[in-house]
């Protein structure tokens, strides 16, 4: 019972912490809502910025480094161990770009890869002469098996068009090095250690700003990895001297807050509100929910099985006061039409749930 009502406590100062809203917000796997506390640290820098000086401003907050401690804490590393980017994409594409791998690497992939980062893959194949090598799935997109003769296996442990994890532990067992993409699975589910790399976003289930990525690099390959082209001189010898010196640090301080704010008792609200989603869309005729019900995340994805548009559903949720997001096919290579995506963050309840399944019952 003590446990139970610390975690309790944690949930209800979590969701507290942010301003009130007048719709309702089922959205976080695209943008969360940042807390009270990270849109005033933001504001705090830009402040001294304008007072002091984007330099002086920036030497003076000690919150970048606190943002650091707490992401590579989340992953198993140290505070030297996070560089910060613009983005998730463009964590991902400066990394792959830098990793130590010959003409003839065989780089694993699986079909649920994010299409931006599909498109670095493949364009970095081409050029370097590597072989990208689709790893077996299950009807859920899971990988199954990881062939030991690969270089290098790189997959978003929950991809965006379907609530869905990865089986991380059983992948890192194969004994071939991971790049693993956390964007959309660091805030809604436990993340391995282990991996050679991390790559995630500030904005989604961390609700942190937008315009803040990151990547976190085990310190065995950060010295191997090439150093990019930049006219910036740097005195970092790890993965921080792939960061810009020119940056949004505001930002960076935002999601230093903010990664500080969350707490692994956030995990069990999160997904224990997906089961509830789950369980009541199942009940809409003319949809088919495509996750398990009680899978460990928070998203929760609905396919039309009849003639209903997702992106009209979605335009009239809006209309409604409820933010939800459609899922283009183009996202992924296994995906054969939209998707209506769901995302319960832990401020949502059950009464809008119950709201939810209503507006889109009467809307399709």
């Amino acid at each position: 019972m003590v446990v139970e009502n610390v975690v309790e406590n944690v949930v209800q100062s979590w969701v507290r912490n942010r301003l009130t809203s007048p719709r309702l917000h089922l959205d976080t796997a695209a943008c969360g809502r940042v807390s009270t506390a990270v849109l005033e640290a933001q504001v705090a820098h830009l402040q001294a910025e304008a007072a002091e000086g984007g330099y002086v401003a920036e030497a003076d907050n000690p919150l970048v480094e606190v943002g650091r401690q707490a992401l590579g804490g989340m992953v198993g590393l140290g505070t030297d161990d996070v560089a910060f980017l613009e983005s998730g994409g463009a964590a991902f594409a400066v990394l792959l770009a830098a990793w130590p791998l010959p003409a003839g690497a065989r780089i694993g992939i699986v079909p649920s890869e994010y299409g931006g980062n599909a498109a670095v893959l493949a364009r970095l194949a081409a050029e370097r002469g590597w072989s990208l090598v689709r790893l077996p799935v299950d009807p859920q997109g899971r990988i199954t098996a990881v062939p030991r003769d690969l270089d290098l296996v790189t997959f978003p442990q929950v991809p965006s068009q379907r609530g869905v994890a990865q089986p991380v532990q059983d992948v890192l067992r194969a004994g071939v090095p991971v790049v693993l993409d956390v964007a959309q699975a660091l805030g809604q589910t436990p993340v391995p250690a282990g991996c050679a790399a991390y790559v995630g976003t500030s904005r989604k289930w961390l609700c942190g700003p937008r315009g803040v990525g990151f990547a976190v690099v085990d310190p065995s390959w950060q010295l191997r990895l090439a150093s990019p082209p930049t006219l910036a001189p740097t005195v970092y010898d790890g993965v921080r001297r792939f960061e810009s010196p020119e940056a949004n640090v505001a930002g960076r301080a935002g999601l230093a807050v903010a990664a500080r704010e969350w707490s692994p008792a956030l995990l069990g609200q999160v997904q224990g509100l997906a089961t509830q989603a789950r369980a009541l869309l199942a009940e809409l005729a003319g949809w088919q929910v495509v996750e398990p019900v009680d899978e460990p995340t928070g998203i929760t994805t609905l396919r039309p099985t009849g003639a209903a548009d997702p992106m009209e559903i979605r335009a009239k949720l809006l209309a409604d006061g409820i933010v939800t997001s459609v899922v283009p096919p183009s996202r992924a290579a296994d995906m054969d039409g939209p998707v209506l995506r769901v995302s319960t963050a832990a401020w949502v309840t059950t009464a809008d749930l119950e709201r939810l399944v209503s507006s889109i019952g009467s809307s399709t």
